[in-house]
């Protein structure tokens, strides 16, 4: 574990100072617990960012009429180019 420090507003301290009583856990328990959150949090957002720029990208130069029967396929090839 790395050690660092954050600044807090009284009320988030208070606040989290009581659940961790309550849960029996350690006040820096939940602050990793929240990190990981916001980084879970992160990753669905890039990774539905990607689906949305893919789902785009699926028009081809022959005008493709078959996207909605192959779409897994056309998927598959555009994250292969990245």
């Amino acid at each position: 574990m790395i050690r660092t420090q954050i600044q807090l507003d009284p009320d988030q301290y208070e606040r989290l100072k009581a659940l961790a009583a309550r849960r029996s856990t350690s006040f820096a328990q939940l602050v990793r617990e929240g990190v990981d959150h916001i980084l879970a949090s992160e990753r669905t957002d890039m990774a539905w960012d990607r689906f949305l720029d893919a789902a785009g990208s699926c028009r081809t130069e022959d005008s493709a009429t078959d996207v909605s029967a192959r779409h897994d396929s056309y998927l598959t090839d555009d994250f292969a180019d990245d």
